[in-house]
């Protein structure tokens, strides 16, 4: 790589992450001319254009992807070695930030939340409940949890930690299984879960009572009486207000994976988090499995 300040990668990575100037200046507390005068800065050193402004948006060139990995990497590592150097990784203390569709956060993670913050004191838990994946590498979060072996993001470190049954659950007052389905939207047809309810509905030749883009909308919608819909067992069968259709036997199971990024993985913080989730899961029920990429 051409010669660079550092200090200045710290700017194209903001504007990479912002998708603007303004708020990367934001996020950097100095002003707009400081941001773009260390773009230009960057982009001299490096004898190359790294953004092109397309829609009032900053959107990195080929160039800048190469150079944002390279960046992202020595960020990462910059604070490992100062937190190491503080002494901060003896005791689990600092933030972690953990990422994963709003079901598993918000009927898993989150009833266990306070055993991890009780015994761990100056440890500050956050919880980012998404249904998009977000980027481990770009430290969009430091932990991730996602229902499928990770694709993208081949420098992650990536384990399956438990495997999660699924069965058809509808409103605790239905007196048959014959029920409107509650299905997805078509930008998630390639998911497990999704691609048998659809299935499930051509073979009934039916159709769908609502769409929906998340399964915690669907559980809401299933407890309100509208109709049925595949959810994990794990929460299904706790959750009050509805109840399974499908008899004993799952009708289908997701692996469930957790990335780290590889230059965190050693912190105490992250290790006590992982520790953590791996134990909240099991102990709810599910299949535990485990495997590395």
């Amino acid at each position: 790589m051409p010669s660079i300040d550092w200090n200045d990668l710290r700017y194209v990575l903001a504007v990479a992450r912002n998708k603007a100037v303004a708020p990367a200046a934001r996020t950097l507390r100095v002003n707009e001319t400081t941001v773009s005068r260390r773009i230009a800065r960057a982009e001299l050193a490096l004898r190359s254009k790294l953004f092109e402004r397309i829609d009032g948006r900053c959107l990195p060139t080929e160039a800048a992807i190469h150079l944002i990995e390279h960046a992202e990497r020595m960020e990462a590592e910059a604070a490992a070695i100062v937190e190491l150097t503080a002494g901060v990784d003896a005791e689990a203390s600092g933030t972690v930030r953990v990422t994963s569709i709003p079901l598993i956060i918000t009927r898993l993670l989150l009833p266990a939340a306070r055993e991890l913050t009780d015994h761990y004191p100056k440890l500050r838990l956050e919880v980012i409940a998404d249904p998009r994946n977000l980027s481990i590498m770009q430290r969009d979060a430091d932990i991730a949890l996602r229902l499928a072996r990770p694709q993208r993001e081949q420098m992650a470190v990536a384990r399956r930690i438990v495997n999660l049954t699924y069965a058809v659950y509808g409103p605790s007052r239905a007196s048959s299984t014959r029920l409107p389905w509650i299905t997805y939207d078509d930008g998630m047809s390639a998911l497990p879960h999704v691609a048998w309810i659809n299935r499930a509905l051509k073979q009934e030749g039916s159709r769908a009572a609502l769409t929906v883009n998340d399964s915690e909308v669907a559980l809401h919608a299933i407890k309100a009486g509208i109709g049925k819909s595949l959810l994990p067992c794990v929460i299904g069968d706790r959750e009050p207000g509805i109840k399974r259709l499908s008899g004993k036997s799952p009708v289908l199971d997701r692996e469930c994976w957790l990335l780290v990024n590889p230059s965190l993985r050693h912190l105490a913080r992250i290790k006590a988090v992982i520790a953590w989730i791996e134990g909240v899961l099991p102990k709810h029920g599910a299949n535990r499995r485990v495997g590395t990429t």
